[in-house]
């Protein structure tokens, strides 16, 4: 057994120790305890049972009650029985504002007493068809009730009898209460019935306290034939019979009967002549009613639980040994000591797990090793790199030297096409700054479209309208110029035209509106939208239209997700409107940066 115990994981080990520490003691325990108890048992869940039944009764008992007061009160209320006969007979033609004076009579003597009881509802039905209902009787008419099968043998009732309808179908259309628990009687005069009086009562109250029996135990409202007309579980066995009804004891009796091989004890009490409350309930979940047979299992448990302890304590101490060394082993290699290892081996996850982790640490040293040759080639083959560089200065000067050569020979034009040349090539060889004031950003564009009219004989006009208080913004470097050479290329066609940049500031001087606009042959509705849909989709369609960029080699949409990747997504606006031989005008939106925002 120790052999075979010592092959087992370290999981299975534990699990076993404190499978057979905490069950065997249990189990004797309950031995212990049902021979003790067992005859004790049966009494106490009788008694527990029977105090829980009575204490629901009581309350069952006072709603059905609240339902009789109710009937009652309609029969021998004197107001409204002047009212009731006088609406109800067919010899006397009462005239509209009679009719309705005896209705209102007969309402408000019914609110009267209907305002004390929140979950009920009363109907007064008479034979020629008139009726008066403490509820809305929109989309729903009491002469229903006349075709119900219950109301055949109403009139046979006694003046002071009560017919026991049951669960009824909620006629009020509610879905949360598909049922109301209903009763009637008739209105006698000399066995003349005159009327009839029908209240419904909400069955909540009534689930709601069956509901807060125990999770096994059982609660019901029966009626005479052993329909369930009220139970915990909602509508889902309301209509449906009780299966054990025929085994159910007289009033203050007990019976016991075994379901699914588990004995329940069964209980009924009498609330009206027809219908009856029922509990079932298993015996097992009654306690001990001894207090020397507690203690005694309390003993005994005690007793076990300090053996289970001490051999958990020495298993455990032998299992986390290991564990300990393989803890020591991290120490000593997080002060450096990267050589340490923890020889740690064995058949249990522990051994497995010290193994691992020396082979872990000889793959890191490994590449540790292969990363310092590898920097160290890096760095050789960046020397070899910087070393073949031409130094970019060395290009600027020369052009700043053809430039001077150019400009003493009086030839001023080309030499400020050079300058121009040489101002745009610094800011595109620069990397160093990802922002740029936007002064910058603007005589960059003014040295391109330069360019562009030295090539194209001089067809471009710029206007420039920044505010002054947006001069100093700082804005992505290069971000305008795909914008400009746009509106150059496709915009105008390389022909004459303007192209006009403005900025200011808007909301409240926390974003940055920048506009560029042309005034070329536009876009009909058609391509502005699919020129739409290819720059803000996630899955750009192709344009038909072939579109190149010169100098960035980006076009509109590469400039829509540059400023999505460079600012958050929420605060940027990017817009795209045009018209056909109206031209194009491109505006952007983007914040400023926490450094340049204003106090307000």
């Amino acid at each position: 057994m120790l052999r075979w115990f010592h092959k087992l994981s370290l999981r299975n080990k534990l699990m076993l120790t404190i499978l057979i520490c905490l069950v065997l003691p249990s189990l004797v325990s309950m031995l212990v305890s049902n021979f003790l108890t067992r005859d004790v048992v049966r009494t106490q869940v009788t008694d527990n049972s029977r105090e829980s039944l009575r204490i629901v009764n009581q309350v069952v008992a006072g709603q059905i009650k609240n339902l009789v007061y109710v009937m009652n009160f309609v029969q021998f209320d004197s107001d409204m029985q002047i009212s009731i006969r006088e609406l109800g007979r067919n010899d006397l033609a009462l005239s509209t504002g009679d009719m309705l004076a005896h209705k209102q009579k007969i309402s408000l003597r019914l609110e009267t007493v209907m305002n004390s009881f929140g979950n009920m509802y009363a109907t007064v039905l008479l034979p020629n068809g008139e009726y008066v209902a403490s509820y809305s009787t929109f989309g729903f008419h009491p002469s229903y009730f006349t075709k119900r099968d219950w109301f055949e043998g109403l009139s046979g009732v006694s003046a002071y009898g009560v017919r026991w309808v049951g669960a009824e179908p909620n006629y009020l259309v509610n879905p949360g209460r598909p049922y109301l628990l209903t009763a009637a009687k008739p209105l006698r005069s000399a066995d003349v019935v005159y009327g009839y009086v029908i209240v419904s009562l909400e069955m909540d109250v009534i689930q709601r306290l069956f509901a807060q029996s125990k999770t096994n135990e059982t609660m019901l409202l029966v009626d005479r034939n052993g329909q369930v007309l009220v139970d915990r579980e909602g509508s889902a066995g309301i209509g449906t019979p009780f299966p054990y009804y025929d085994k159910l004891p007289q009033d203050g009796g007990v019976s016991f009967l075994k379901v699914a091989g588990e004995e329940f004890i069964m209980l009924a009490e009498q609330v009206t002549p027809e219908w009856r409350l029922v509990s079932m309930s298993p015996y097992k979940q009654a306690a001990s009613r001894i207090e020397s047979f507690r203690r005694t299992d309390f003993v005994i448990q005690l007793v076990f639980l300090v053996l289970f302890a001490i051999i958990l304590l020495s298993v455990v101490g032998t299992l986390t040994k290991p564990i300990g060394r393989l803890v020591q082993t991290v120490v000593r290699i997080q002060n450096g000591r990267l050589g340490e290892r923890s020889n740690i081996s064995g058949p249990d996850e522990v051994g497995r797990l010290g193994y691992v982790f020396d082979r872990m640490l000889d793959r890191i040293e490994a590449t540790l090793e292969e990363n310092r040759r590898e920097q160290e080639l890096k760095r050789k083959a960046e020397l070899a790199m910087l070393q073949a560089q031409i130094n970019p200065h060395f290009l600027f000067n020369v052009l700043n030297s053809i430039r001077l050569k150019i400009l003493m020979k009086g030839d001023e034009e080309n030499a400020e096409l050079i300058s121009s040349l040489s101002s745009l090539l610094r800011m595109t060889i620069n990397r160093n700054n990802e922002f740029i004031p936007l002064h910058e950003e603007l005589d960059i564009i003014q040295n391109y479209v330069r360019l562009v009219n030295s090539r194209h004989g001089g067809a471009v006009r710029l206007e420039v309208s920044a505010a002054s208080d947006t001069l100093l913004c700082q804005v992505p470097r290069f971000i305008l110029q795909p914008l400009t050479e746009n509106a150059y290329q496709h915009g105008l066609k390389r022909k004459e035209g303007v192209i006009a940049i403005t900025s200011r500031l808007t909301d409240g001087g926390s974003r940055l509106l920048i506009a560029v606009e042309d005034n070329g042959a536009g876009m009909d509705p058609e391509r502005l939208e699919q020129l739409r849909r290819h720059v803000f989709s996630n899955e750009p369609e192709p344009l038909t239209e072939k579109r190149t960029s010169a100098l960035s080699g980006i076009g509109l949409r590469n400039v829509y997700e540059r400023l999505r990747l460079v600012y958050p997504a929420e605060k940027v606006d990017f817009a795209i409107d045009s018209g056909e031989n109206e031209g194009t005008v491109i505006r952007l939106m983007i914040p400023l940066r926490e450094e340049e925002t204003p106090y307000v």
